[in-house]
């Protein structure tokens, strides 16, 4: 049964001849290179969890690959981010953290037997048996997923590197170190998460000599090593680099607004949802609402052809498995489908962190802090780097200029006039 009507239609008509079985039997139509998301999305199909701790409804967010909730079991394997994984013909894609396979899902019933709201810190504390049996339920319904049905049809490959370079993210920052690098002359190896589509979408550059698909899970100071992981539908490669520099280049990421009803299945991110409309060459068929201030949330409204409220504005978002309003405090009630949320981008600094860069509150997230010439860290095996957006949003153009100008500095450190 659709959730809602189809968010989008094809811009130019073209036919969109792949398919992907959702659930037990649905067919869904997609076109070539589109997400797995995109192509829920684009049915109707806005729920496609349940969340961890009490099973509500949580379908795609940020479309980036950041928050999980589109967590979804693909060809019996589970946790696959269904906003970073293209369609292939024929994929079996089901929900999670379901109690039955197919049909309703009887821990629904929650909602309906607390509707006070659930305090499972002391939910049926005494007598000792009841909370023991609680105890053994909740154990049963947490998690993500349940294993895989089988085990990988090949084992991981792995590849060792030892470049001058490291260089973390292929936005317009990343790639212009990498491109200043190597025209000094210096080994770099280049990874980003994104497949090339979705980098093409985000940022609209040329790709080229980007280890796409591709992400950093690891950092080991002692023994000086970078671990990340290549996933493609054909095999799976593990990268163990050991640089001389990394500049890390992972650009921001968009935060929640806290605004009620921030949850809802069709509450998406205002920069994940261009970059979805742009990869699938798709535009919004139904009525949506821009929630953010400032220059963002207006180019985002402009973008989507959307109205813009503000955040303060808002009372709450209504809907239950999907939108259906956003409902103001003067009283006013916005009908829609989509809510998109255009807050200010924050830096996306957990792997600086992880490599023991210092950060600081900037006002919209933690930005690494670093010098005038772009280090922020120094140790025995790697000089740690960082241009862009991670250093406190810049935009695009500033974050190209910054990423030439740390590409500058890594070239001179190597020749050994260390900046």
């Amino acid at each position: 049964m659709t959730d809602s009507p189809p968010l989008f239609r094809p811009r130019t008509g073209v036919a969109r001849e792949l398919t992907l079985r959702w659930d037990t039997d649905r067919l869904v139509p997609a076109g070539e290179g589109d997400t797995v998301s995109a192509a829920l999305l684009g049915a109707g199909v806005l729920a496609t969890s349940r969340s961890i701790k009490y099973r509500r409804h949580r379908g795609p967010q940020c479309l980036a690959g950041d928050c999980g909730t589109c967590l979804v079991r693909i060809d019996g394997r589970p946790n696959i981010r269904a906003c970073m994984t293209p369609v292939r013909d024929g994929m079996r894609v089901e929900p999670q953290n379901r109690l039955l396979s197919g049909g309703p899902d009887p821990t629904a019933l929650v909602d309906k037997v607390f509707v006070h709201g659930m305090d499972h810190h002391h939910l049926m504390v005494r007598p000792r048996i009841a909370n023991l049996m609680m105890q053994e339920v909740a154990r049963g319904l947490a998690g993500l997923g349940k294993l895989p049905d089988k085990p990988p049809e090949r084992a991981a490959t792995k590849r060792e590197h030892a470049p001058d370079l490291l260089v973390v993210g292929a936005g317009p920052a990343g790639l212009a170190a990498a491109s200043t690098a190597r025209r000094a002359g210096l080994s770099v190896v280049h990874v980003e998460r994104i497949d090339r589509a979705g980098l093409r979408a985000f940022s609209g550059a040329r790709i080229d000599r980007v280890l796409d698909s591709t992400a950093v899970f690891g950092v080991y100071p002692g023994e000086g090593i970078w671990a990340a992981i290549t996933r493609t539908r054909e095999a799976e490669v593990l990268h163990v680099v050991r640089p001389r520099h990394v500049v890390l280049a992972t650009g921001a990421r968009s935060p929640m607004i806290p605004v009620a009803g921030n949850d809802i299945p069709g509450v998406l991110s205002a920069r994940g949802l261009l970059a979805l409309l742009r990869r699938s060459d798709l535009e919004l068929a139904v009525p949506a609402v821009v929630i953010g201030s400032g220059a963002p949330a207006r180019e985002a409204a402009d973008a989507l052809g959307s109205e813009r409220v503000e955040p303060d504005a808002v009372e709450r978002i209504e809907g239950h498995r999907a939108v259906q309003a956003v409902r103001l405090r003067e009283g006013r009630r916005i009908a829609c489908r989509v809510v998109a949320l255009a807050p200010l981008p924050a830096p996306a600094s957990d792997l600086a962190r992880q490599a023991g860069a210092r950060v600081r509150w900037d006002g919209a997230g933690f930005a690494v802090v670093r010098d005038d010439a772009g280090r922020c860290a120094s140790g025995p095996k790697w000089d740690l780097w960082a241009a862009g957006d991670v250093c406190g949003w810049i935009g695009p153009d500033e974050a190209h200029r910054d990423g030439s100008a740390v590409g500058a500095a890594v070239v001179a450190a190597c020749r050994g006039d260390r900046p």
